[in-house]
């Protein structure tokens, strides 16, 4: 499942099999606690910022741990 950091990157990706679809914003606490634990349940893993020739799936741990730390700098 793809997410971006900014609505304009969503938009800008919405063609071909994503045509049609319009970027939502998630509360950062939201997407941490909410989002990422109901596609781990699922078996999910997110893309972050993918683009027409590239995309990487993580693991969802390593996301959430990674953002708790950079949290930790504000």
């Amino acid at each position: 499942m793809p997410f971006f950091p900014k609505k304009e990157f969503a938009e800008s990706c919405a063609k071909n099999e994503w045509e049609g679809y319009k970027p939502e914003v998630i509360d950062l606490t939201e997407f941490m606690y909410d989002w990422l634990s109901g596609m781990s349940n699922d078996g999910i893993k997110p893309s972050i910022f993918p683009n027409d020739d590239n995309t990487v799936l993580l693991n969802i741990d390593v996301l959430l741990s990674d953002l708790e730390n950079e949290l930790e700098n504000y």
